[in-house]
């Protein structure tokens, strides 16, 4: 006879395999660490085999806990793919959406759509987490989520796109910036940050020899924060200044090529995005 398996055990070890860590986990579910620890111990008696151990405090997945993690990541995918049929019928959009995004995108353009997607869709929640790029490719691939939303570029071609918004690039100073606070140099989120070298291309192009790239400050939230304490110019795109999130900054008087961006939802193009992903992406699309 085949053990009976709690789904609720089941997914505090998917949890915290998938956050390397119980506490975590614990996190997450709003529960305890001892109340994972057991949950993960019940189920190491039921399958007969160690799932999980640690070395140097670091969690440590066994050959036998792998193949657990991955055959339960399906059923809790069946599990959603079911709660999202047995709605389809209805009007209403109910269930879970899934995704990671960059921080920068998290604050700046998911944050401020927040209030109304939940208006719009209050059935639906919603479950994402930021990262880095290289953390987003690893999760889309491993399919811990459905879709990412990102800025656009080369990292993201093995992925296919929905796009959401498009814009633009630009130099912005404080409202109260010295004339001559562009010769300090440009801070930009990072060197091989988007559209960076091409900006540096055209400083080396103008009579001026001493324009250039300043120094990165590892992310265009950051980057727009110096620029509003006036501490030197900033490169970033229009939507973080969206909102009138960064009152006290203005574009910059010079002069420099167009360089656009998009933002996209991008997705595993062997996947088809569900019911409530497309709802909730739908919004801004929105006119």
């Amino acid at each position: 006879m085949t053990p009976f398996i709690n789904l609720t055990h089941l997914k505090f070890f998917c949890d915290a395999v998938t956050n390397n860590s119980i506490s975590e986990a614990a996190k997450i579910n709003y529960v305890s660490q001892s109340a994972v620890s057991q949950a993960i111990t019940k189920l190491e008696a039921i399958f007969g085999s160690k799932l999980i151990g640690h070395s140097h405090q670091k969690l440590q997945v066994t050959d036998e806990g792998r193949i657990v993690y991955l055959k339960a990541r399906n059923i809790f995918k069946s599990v959603q793919e079911t709660f999202d049929l047995v709605h389809q019928t209805k009007e209403e959009i109910v269930g879970t959406v899934k995704f990671y995004t960059t921080k920068s995108l998290g604050m700046s353009f998911l944050a401020p759509m927040y209030k109304q997607i939940k208006q719009n869709l209050p059935r639906l929640d919603l479950d994402f987490r930021m990262g880095g790029l290289n953390v987003i490719r690893t999760a889309l691939k491993k399919e811990e989520v459905e879709f990412a939303v990102v800025v656009f570029d080369h990292n993201f071609d093995q992925f296919s796109k929905l796009s959401l918004k498009k814009g633009r690039l630009n130099l912005y100073q404080s409202k109260e910036a010295a004339p001559d606070l562009l010769d300090q140099g440009v801070f930009v989120d990072e060197f091989a940050g988007l559209y960076v070298k091409e900006l540096q291309q055209h400083f080396d192009t103008l009579e001026d020899p001493t324009l250039k790239i300043q120094a990165t400050i590892s992310g265009w939230e950051l980057v727009a924060r110096f620029t509003e304490l006036n501490i030197g110019v900033g490169f970033f795109p229009d939507y973080i200044v969206a909102n009138n999130r960064f009152p006290e900054i203005e574009h910059h008087p010079l002069k420099i090529p167009s360089f656009e961006y998009e933002i996209c939802a991008i997705y595993n193009k062997s996947s088809r995005l569900s019911r409530n992903a497309q709802a909730f992406l739908n919004q801004f699309t929105l006119e």
